[in-house]
């Protein structure tokens, strides 16, 4: 497998690659063209440049679907080019953010690959304890978030969080997630977008709000971010290799055990799984993330499309959003029918 094709300046010389290969092409809901595709395709040019870079270590991240598209194949090509490039020690982990206190369900793979076994092996250590105001029974029950473009499928609402930012729809037009808490059904704010990513950053930041959008969406979660970096200062410390971090022979036969692919996957029947330990509790403080002096509504439009869409497909909505989302509806109808007479 050769490395380059994109034009692009030379790096300096660093230690470490921190850095993911877009996901359009490996998401449910993008094209899944794979490694092929133009935009996952660029997981080979950040090869280049890591190698360019002279750095030993590269830290990924990207969407649970890679290990699944075409059962397992496309994520084994993804570990054999970094085998290729000279990163020989790679271990992946499924991260979500509701690990980490933010009150959004956002499940991601994490990925060290590096020259160095004992910083790749970081990835397997304890997760921080989680925070103690993230979780609590009123919390959860004050506030729900759902996917308000949604309705031909499930919206996904749940009760204490919202369900993952997204960057929006093919045109890349940001969506972002709608929150249900009393009366009051919205969408959720540039600045709280950011807030649920684990960043405290004002909507000036950005050049439109439009940016802070896709930014969020875009995002690696922060808590998660700085744990997966600062192991890398703990290299060493970790026990040497855990029951539970097997070397996978089995993917690549010819492999030497102990120079082979040390990882938090577990591969059984051609199938690739990441290494996934949940915490019994998980955030669900999604009303403390929330600015309640918003005024701001979904609008009459979007509550129809949203019934309709839902009338169609015949997926339930809890009946206090159903009862909201209908009188905002009627609003928008009876105003229509007043503007044809």
């Amino acid at each position: 497998m050769e490395f380059g094709g994109l034009e692009a300046t030379d790096p300096p010389e660093v230690d470490v690659v921190a850095g993911g290969w877009p996901c359009q092409d490996l998401s449910i809901s993008g094209q899944q063209a794979g490694l092929v595709g133009l935009h996952s395709g660029l997981l080979l040019e950040m090869l280049r440049v890591t190698v360019q870079a002279k750095a030993h270590t590269v830290v990924a991240e990207n969407v649970p679907n890679l290990l699944r598209l075409r059962n397992g194949q496309e994520f084994k090509a993804s570990l054999e080019a970094f085998r290729e490039a000279g990163f020989h020690f790679v271990a992946w982990r499924m991260l979500n953010a509701r690990e980490f206190g933010l009150p959004q369900n956002r499940s991601r793979i994490l990925l060290i690959a590096s020259k160095r076994e004992e910083i790749a092996l970081t990835l397997s250590r304890e997760l921080p304890n989680l925070p103690k105001d993230s979780i609590g029974p009123s919390l959860k029950e004050k506030a729900a978030g759902f996917y308000w473009t949604s309705g031909t499928h499930s919206i996904n609402y749940r009760r204490g969080y919202v369900p993952t930012i997204k960057v929006g729809s093919s045109t890349e037009i940001p969506s972002p997630p709608a929150v249900h808490y009393g009366d009051v059904v919205r969408r959720i704010s540039p600045v709280e977008a950011l807030a649920l990513q684990g960043f405290q950053l004002e909507l000036d930041f950005f050049k439109s709000p439009m940016g802070a959008y896709k930014a969020a969406g875009n995002a690696v979660a922060n808590p998660i971010g700085e744990w997966v970096v600062d192991g890398l200062a703990e290299a060493g410390t970790v026990e040497e290799e855990p029951e539970w971090l097997p070397v996978q022979e089995e993917l690549w036969p010819d492999a030497i055990p102990r120079n082979g692919y040390p990882d938090a996957g577990i591969c059984r029947d051609g199938e690739i799984q990441p290494f996934v330990v949940r915490r019994k509790e998980m955030a669900t403080n999604l009303y403390s993330f929330l600015d309640h002096s918003s005024t701001e509504r979904l609008s009459q439009r979007a509550s129809n499309g949203l019934l309709k869409r839902l009338d169609r497909s015949g997926h339930l909505c809890p009946e206090k959003l159903r009862l909201l989302l209908e009188e905002r509806a009627k609003s928008s109808n009876e105003e229509a029918a007043g503007a044809s007479s």
